[in-house]
């Protein structure tokens, strides 16, 4: 099956004033603020530089024994840019006002690159999370909270585009195409006026008071968002738009890795709706975060995370293969848990890592509000609860 790889083996000897930039491009360029460009790309006013001369300098500075060791979704990221920098569609196109901010003292995780691309508009990328559980925590504290991240993507944008008049596209890809949408809906309405699209892949949605901001309505026609058939992330909370569902070479949270997403030619192949996990998933979630007031919704997310960060596991694509002591370690941590959230931690735990029958007879038992669960029995499935 083809992926954005493919696509740019196909239609990288386009230009796009050959062939208009199109929603893959979106993607490819969302995902290109996964590279680490730091020392590589200059920082806000400091000057720019060829995605073709980018790419020679990294991996001049990163050796392929360095990039295998990354064991996460973004790892694809680097091999990303080096098929762009061989392409005629993308080599030319400028990198600039890269920024990387770090702070774990707030929880502060913050990147984004604005990319020239060569039909003249500006492209701001926003960095999403990886697949490390600390990351996808983050995706779930939306709901309870603003992250330090949403106010830094608004003030990027704002000091980026204040001194051009040129269309600007907007996107990321997981809280990077969260960030898209928040950052565009802050800023001024000079520059929100010259946002020509914002592209948000499988990113997290928004609380109901977001949609209620004017200039959020007046950019809501051009948002875009595609997730994958299995989708958890881009389902958390109201999404901005219906989504279009994108097939998928892969299964459950592993179709969160963009690289897995099917293309034919400049086009998604698409399917008419998401898939019975990420419908349990989304009627679970809803549910609980609905009846939950914002102090309820931090305690549930930290129950949650604090199983699955027991399991001494460092990604949560890992967890379906927690060896013996990985799973001692969540069960221990699982009974200091009351009985309430115990039962909640347990239905996330086979929503995420069930086979298709075993999630079938979960949203079977939770429609009679009977949920059940065994631990220690053989299981044809990898469901570590």
């Amino acid at each position: 099956m083809a992926t954005i790889m493919d696509y740019m083996d196909w239609r990288g000897d386009l230009t796009l004033k050959q062939d208009p930039f199109n929603d893959i491009d979106g993607l490819i360029l969302s995902c290109l603020s996964y590279v680490d460009f730091e020392g590589i790309v200059p920082g806000i006013g400091k000057g720019e530089i060829s995605l073709e001369d980018a790419g020679r300098l990294f991996f001049e500075r990163h050796t392929a024994e360095e990039l295998d060791k990354d064991r996460s979704f973004i790892r694809f990221a680097p091999y990303l840019l080096r098929k762009m920098a061989g392409t005629a569609r993308f080599k030319n196109s400028k990198l600039r006002n890269y920024v990387n901010r770090i702070d774990l003292a707030i929880e502060l995780q913050f990147a984004a690159i604005e990319i020239v691309t060569d039909d003249g508009v500006s492209f701001i990328s926003y960095r999403g999370t990886d697949d490390t559980i600390v990351g996808w925590k983050e995706d779930f504290n939306l709901s309870f909270r603003n992250v330090p991240a949403e106010e830094h993507a608004t003030d990027y944008l704002e000091e980026i585009s204040s001194d051009s008049f040129a269309g600007i596209r907007l996107g990321g890809h997981s809280k990077g195409g969260h960030l898209a949408i928040y950052a565009a809906s802050g800023v001024s309405s000079g520059i929100a006026s010259r946002i020509l699209k914002i592209y948000d892949y499988d990113g997290p949605g928004f609380n109901k008071e977001t949609f209620e901001s004017e200039q959020f309505k007046f950019l809501s026609g051009r948002i875009v968002k595609y997730v994958p058939e299995s989708s958890i992330i881009g389902r958390l909370l109201y999404n901005s738009t219906e989504p279009v569902v994108v097939k998928s070479s892969e299964f459950g949270i592993m179709q969160h890795n963009p690289v897995t997403w099917q293309v034919k030619g400049r086009e998604y192949i698409t399917c008419p709706c998401n898939d019975k996990m990420s419908d349990l998933f989304d009627e679970t979630m809803t549910g609980w975060i609905e009846s939950m007031d914002n102090v309820e919704r931090r305690l549930f997310v930290d129950d949650v995370f604090a199983v699955f960060e027991a399991s001494g596991c460092g990604y949560l694509s890992q967890l379906g293969r927690a060896g013996l002591k990985g799973r001692k370690g969540m069960l221990d941590r699982l009974n200091l848990m009351s009985a309430e959230s115990q039962e909640k931690v347990r239905t996330l735990g086979r929503i995420f890592f069930s086979n298709w029958g075993d999630m079938l007879q979960a949203k079977e038992a939770m429609a009679h509000s009977r949920i059940r669960f065994k631990i220690g029995k053989t299981r044809k499935s990898k469901d570590p609860l």
